[in-house]
């Protein structure tokens, strides 16, 4: 039983492994937890990281933004875009 969620936290980090390479082709500050299958985005130097989780077949930040893990590009342009509004 412990085996499935092991092969789903697998595929949720090799997710976020590609959606982590797409945010750093934006010129994002992105960096993985260690704790939990998650990414995050710093808007500032010092302001509080934006959380990136996958759920259900989706990338979701910030209060309930979602895209399809299918398109991490697509994901990351839209981060990158919540990220600049929320920084100018």
């Amino acid at each position: 039983m412990g085996d499935a969620r092991g092969i789903e936290q697998t595929e949720e980090v090799r997710l976020l492994a590609a959606l982590c390479r797409e945010l750093a082709k934006q010129g994002l500050d992105v960096g993985m937890s260690d704790a939990k299958p998650a990414l995050s985005v710093r808007r500032r130097r010092y302001a509080p990281r934006l959380w990136i989780l996958v759920d259900a077949g989706f990338f979701e930040w910030g209060c309930g933004r979602r895209h399809a893990v299918t398109d991490p590009a697509g994901t990351a342009a839209r981060i990158a875009g919540d990220v600049r509004r929320s920084i100018s």
